[in-house]
């Protein structure tokens, strides 16, 4: 109880940094995409696309919290998600269709957020970790190794838009202390920057909208051999509501 409280701790005082310094806001909490719960709850349309054959397919969930700037008339949006594992964002998963959830979450906002936003850009999308290294206490020096251990196990990974603006509006001196992008002193971005112009995120769409009809056909069809992705040792099947009835 005491390590999880002190964790809870830390990563509260972590929103807090983050939020003081940045011109991002939270804007919902547990939004739903799709149904809501209840009548009067936050909602937004579901990402729908059509099939082939005639179906429809919908995406939809809850998003941990959604922030916003609105600048020059837009609403930049990013969605951020608060993960207790060691969840790290890769571009190459997202482009086989592992863990995409967060990048669906933004285009579903991005197309159909409008009514509840206005304008809508993405401005990506972040994982919180919720997880502390194991560190020694110590006194002096220690203490200070202690601290900046937290805040680089703390910082949040995902992807964001390459707008150096937009970068600045969520950590000014773009030192990359709390988000996963870095800017140099001629204000541009450092090498690895997770970074995606609005045109890559376009086509992002397009590639996760194409994965998502596949799977859907691939259903429609009565094709549900059971072949998960692995990744680092953890299989899909870990996590799937008929692993208990599967061969």
């Amino acid at each position: 109880l005491a390590r999880l409280a002190g964790v809870a701790g830390a990563l509260l005082w972590q929103v807090v940094r983050e939020l003081r310094q940045s011109q991002f806001r939270p804007a919902d909490y547990e939004l739903s995409v799709g149904l809501p719960a209840a009548e009067d709850a936050a909602c937004v349309p579901p990402l729908t696309l059509a099939l082939p054959d005639g179906g429809s397919l919908r995406v939809q969930g809850k998003i941990d919290r959604v922030d916003t700037f609105e600048s020059g008339g837009a609403t930049y949006l990013r969605v951020v998600d608060y993960k207790t594992g060691s969840k790290e964002f890769r571009l190459s998963d997202v482009v086989e269709g592992i863990n995409v959830q967060m990048l669906l979450y933004l285009f579903a906002l991005w197309e159909n957020g409008g009514a509840r936003y206005g304008a809508v850009t993405p401005a990506g999308v972040l994982y919180l970790p919720a997880k502390l290294p194991v560190v020694q206490i110590g006194r002096g020096a220690d203490d200070d190794a202690a601290e900046r251990a937290r805040t680089e196990a703390l910082r949040m990974n995902g992807l964001l838009l390459d707008d150096p603006a937009i970068v600045r509006a969520m950590e000014p001196d773009g030192a990359g202390l709390f988000i996963p992008v870095k800017l140099n002193g001629k204000g541009e971005f450092s090498a690895g920057a997770a970074v995606a112009s609005l045109r890559e995120l376009g086509l992002l769409k397009q590639r996760m909208e194409t994965l998502l009809r596949g799977m859907a056909q691939t259903l429609r069809a009565g094709d549900i051999a059971a072949v998960p992705a692995a990744e680092k040792q953890a299989l899909a099947c870990d996590w799937c509501d008929y692993r208990a009835v599967c061969g």
